[in-house]
Parts: C-alpha cells; structure tokens; sequence
C-alpha cells in the first residue's frame, strides 16, 4: 500500500511540475507573449510577474528534488499551494471563473501531495 501511495505521489508531482513549470517559464521568459495569451498578465506589473513566476519555476524544481533529497518533501506544496489560493482570489475578483476553477484543481492537488508527504509517505 505505502509504495503504492508513494508512486501515486510521485506521479502526482511530476504532473505538478509538468503543469507549473512551462506556464511559468512562458511568463517570465516571453512577457509579450504571455500577454496576448492570457489577459490578467498585463494586470499585473511586470515585476510581481516575474517575482510570481520565478516562485512557481523554483516550486515546479522543488516538488521533485526534496522527494529525491528527502529533505522537507511537504513544504514545497504547501507553498505552492498559497500562490494557488492567492491565485483564486485575484482571478475571482476580476471574474476569471476558468483560472479560478483551475487554481482550485491545483491547490486540492498540492494539498494532497503536501499531505501525502506528511503523513501517508516522508
């Protein structure tokens, strides 16, 4: 059961990073780009994008190495799982109802992997 568990988590993970990191890396490396695809970019200043964007690529990085280093496996998802919920706030206060839905199919996947690492497999 636990390595079952384990390698649900694991595929939950790479899924995780598979999602985040290009979305991320668009942003940060292709701001034009990034802004003609998705409207809420040009909202926000270039700045708290890059900041925003530089977090989920580190986060994306960081659900797969601590599991290899076993080193605090569970932090990486809850933090991903903030800039979700901030995420569903911002997008819901300007209407966006299909990122928001989407925000909350991350967070409920980062809060399983996050418990999941707690409790289920460390």
């Amino acid at each position: 059961m636990v390595a079952l568990d384990n390698t649900l988590l694991w595929g939950l993970q790479a899924l995780l990073a598979l999602i985040l990191f290009p979305a991320a890396a668009t942003r940060a490396l292709s701001y034009e780009f990034a802004k003609k695809r998705m409207a809420w970019v040009a909202a926000v200043p270039r700045s708290l994008l890059l900041f925003i964007s530089v977090a989920e690529i580190l986060g994306a990085i960081g659900l797969v190495l601590p599991g290899l280093t076993h080193v605090a496996p569970q932090l990486i998802p809850v933090a991903l799982g903030l800039i979700q919920v901030l995420a569903f706030v911002f997008h819901t206060s300007r209407g966006e109802s299909r990122n928001a839905s989407a925000n909350l199919v991350l967070l409920g996947a980062l809060v399983f992997v996050a418990a999941g690492r707690l409790v289920v497999s460390p």
